[in-house]
């Protein structure tokens, strides 16, 4: 999709009315600036040659007046055209952005997840600014340089048949040396890019297998290959800048050969007086042509940095799901998670589980370190493919169906390293609940077992300023704020002393009576809950008896005797 396009189909009609006006301006405004110069070289001309022949018949009264009345337009216009433009920028940035926003919410949550590493974020803000300037940066400029250069042409064939021909000849061959320009430095720039990216991909690969490098003494070729990619993608930004620069030179060559020849043919065989005056113009008009047309290698560069961003902007929008046609399609608040023949475990101990998380159910998930805890957990929230033949029901639609922002009204999970925000505590909190007062923050931290935070106190970077207790009791505390009718917490009590581990599951229950919990402990803190528990899932154990069927196990409300699964 082009940008234009793209821009078209975001913007409402006040918006599309500013793109084509902004064009429409920006052709006047170059057509009037064009003019202007040649008129006002005609006139001061003529001035001079009719004051040395004293021909007091000629008057000065109306290319005086045209001068003016092009200068005032040319600035009125150009100045219209400004606000116009920046006006459809600002506009359609907000309106892209908005629709890509509402995209983000509409891809399912294992996709959404995958762009954690800052795609997403690129999207919503290099590649949504560069199409949002495509109005004030290509689309204006080459309206303008495109109507001047039809204007300048038909004006000089009308004037001299011969030079207009020749001007028309010399303008073909400067857009193709701005286009073959543009072709050389896009693929120089083409080149740096890629060689950035495999450099960053072998810095981030040495990165992580730093400790075999040094045991096989290979770190100092890692840094050379690393260098030689950076050094490569030098040269190519080199060679992109000296492309443009060849560029431009041979644009200026063409035009001097151009206002040359336009005066040559202007003054051949002409009168003393008025020709060349008339001549004067012309060169002038025609230098102003290509004047625009220099600028054709940057706007081409712009456009098509535009061009590749819509490319990226509309891959984005066709990987969101469509949005359901009607209410009954989305899950309904409170609506159960359904899980159906799901294979937990691993190796020898994998089996399959199939249960309804009902309001206020407590599901216990235990197993040693890599028995797939956590994994079972990405899986109830969507973020990975249910493996088959299990599916996970969310109010009756296959979780991997559902748009993100359709899941996360229902659904929230904790993950063990939850992402926080480099501000105060109350920043983070209000991350879930923006309209949320003082007193509803103050309650979730006690939840959480941490009452003893000040709201405005500064997390730092990823939460640096606090220990990892804490980091994940606030995580903790912002999904309470959410009130989600289903809770999965990955080893919440990790890092926690048993009295603080005890408050912080006794404060989340109390302020969420009414949502069903899913939580992964460890081995040795299974027994840390301090309220009922309908279903405990064992992974890493043998399986016995009717749970190796995968028989359906429906929960039951909370009980004094919890339930034991072994998986």
């Amino acid at each position: 999709m082009k940008p234009l396009t793209l821009l078209w189909t975001s913007a409402d009609r006040r918006g599309r009315r500013d793109l084509l006006l902004g064009a429409l301006l920006a052709a006047g405004a170059e057509v009037a600036a064009a003019a202007l110069l040649g008129v006002s070289g005609w006139f001061l001309t003529s001035c001079a040659l009719v004051t040395l022949h004293a021909n007091t018949t000629w008057s000065w009264m109306y290319p005086s007046g045209t001068v003016r009345a092009l200068a005032l337009g040319r600035t009125g216009l150009r100045y219209t055209e400004r606000l116009t433009s920046h006006r459809a920028l600002f506009g359609a940035t907000i309106a892209l952005r908005a629709r890509m926003v509402r995209t983000a919410g509409a891809l399912p949550p294992r996709q959404l997840r995958e762009r954690r590493d800052g795609a997403l974020l690129a999207r919503l803000t290099d590649d949504v600014a560069a199409v949002g300037a495509a109005p004030a940066q290509t689309v204006a400029p080459l309206t303008g340089v495109g109507v001047t250069a039809v204007v300048v042409v038909t004006l000089i064939c009308v004037a001299n048949p011969t030079a207009g021909a020749v001007e028309a000849l010399l303008l073909a061959l400067a857009l193709a040396v701005a286009l073959r320009t543009n072709r050389r430095a896009a693929a120089h720039r083409a080149e740096a890019t890629f060689e950035r990216a495999t450099a960053r991909s072998a810095l981030l690969s040495a990165r992580a297998a730093l400790a075999e490098l040094r045991c096989l003494g290979a770190v100092d070729p890692a840094r050379d290959q690393v260098a030689q990619r950076i050094e490569r993608a030098r040269q190519a930004d080199a060679a992109s800048l000296a492309a443009l620069r060849n560029g431009r030179l041979l644009l200026r060559l063409l035009a001097a050969l151009g206002q040359l020849a336009v005066l040559l043919l202007a003054l051949s065989g002409r009168s003393a007086i008025q020709p060349v005056a008339d001549a004067i113009g012309e060169t002038l008009l025609v230098a102003a042509g290509y004047e625009l047309i220099e600028t054709l290698p940057q706007i081409l560069r712009d456009r098509g940095s535009a061009t590749h961003s819509a490319l990226r902007l509309t891959d984005l929008l066709g990987r969101a799901r469509p949005q359901p046609s009607g209410p009954a399609a989305l899950p309904r608040p409170g609506a159960p998670l359904v899980v159906r023949d799901l294979p937990v475990g691993l190796g020898a101990a994998r089996s399959r589980w199939s249960t309804v998380l009902a309001p206020g159910s407590a599901t216990l998930v235990t197993g040693p370190n890599g028995s797939g805890k956590s994994t079972l957990l990405n899986t109830l929230a969507g973020r990975i493919d249910c493996p088959s033949p299990g599916v996970v029901l969310l109010g009756g639609s296959p979780l991997h169906t559902l748009s993100a922002a359709s899941v996360a009204t229902t659904l929230t999970l904790v993950e063990a390293d939850d992402w926080l925000a480099d501000s105060t505590i109350a920043d983070n909190l209000r991350q879930a609940a923006p309209g949320a007062d003082d007193a509803a923050l103050h309650a979730a931290l006690a939840a959480a077992a941490l009452a003893d935070l000040d709201l405005d106190a500064p997390t730092g970077p990823m939460g640096g300023t606090l220990s990892q207790g804490q980091r994940r009791r606030l995580s903790i505390a912002r999904a309470v704020l959410r009130d989600p009718a289903v809770l999965l917490l990955d080893e919440p009590t990790a890092g926690l002393d048993q009295p603080t581990a005890v408050r912080l599951l006794s404060g989340i229950r109390a302020a969420l009576p009414r949502c069903a919990l899913v939580i992964a402990l460890p081995d040795q803190h299974h027994d840390l809950l301090p309220f009922p528990v309908d279903t405990l899932l064992r992974l890493g154990h043998p399986t016995v008896g009717a749970a190796a069927t995968g028989a359906v196990l429906a929960l039951t409300p909370p009980r004094e005797t919890p339930g034991i699964v072994e998986q």
